[in-house]
């Protein structure tokens, strides 16, 4: 696995602490292909206000809109030219990385949390009265 690092990649494995690695990335990428599970990496790096390019499975289940919030890609190639195009324009990974900070802060924040599941429990008091 280290045989893929280079000058502008640095492979750590587990780290105790993911928000100093974050602060530091000019991008965050997700290039999964296979597999399931939770998106927290990316809320967090959202939350961090980075700009994503993640495959769409990578993206799966996070409520952010593809070319605003994330990048999407899902072939080799263009996932390659959106990861470069966020490296070459710096500006852009600004623009996208508010964004995703807006959608983390009102979709996923404790307070969009607490507020869903009070409009819930109203919800189900109203259909019981």
């Amino acid at each position: 696995m280290t045989a893929l690092a280079g000058p502008r990649i640095e492979l750590t494995g587990f780290v105790p602490d993911l928000r100093p690695h974050l602060a530091a990335a000019a991008a965050v990428i997700v290039p999964l292909r296979l597999g399931g599970g939770t998106r927290l990496k990316i809320v967090e790096a959202m939350a961090m206000g980075k700009a994503i390019v993640s495959t769409s499975l990578g993206a799966e289940g996070i409520e952010a809109m593809p070319g605003r919030d994330i990048l999407i890609a899902d072939e080799p190639d263009a996932f390659a030219d959106a990861v470069n195009g966020l490296l070459a324009e710096p500006d852009l990974a600004v623009r996208i990385g508010g964004a995703a900070r807006q959608v983390a802060v009102e979709k996923y924040a404790w307070s969009a949390a607490a507020q869903a599941l009070e409009d819930l429990y109203c919800e189900i008091l109203e259909t019981r009265s």
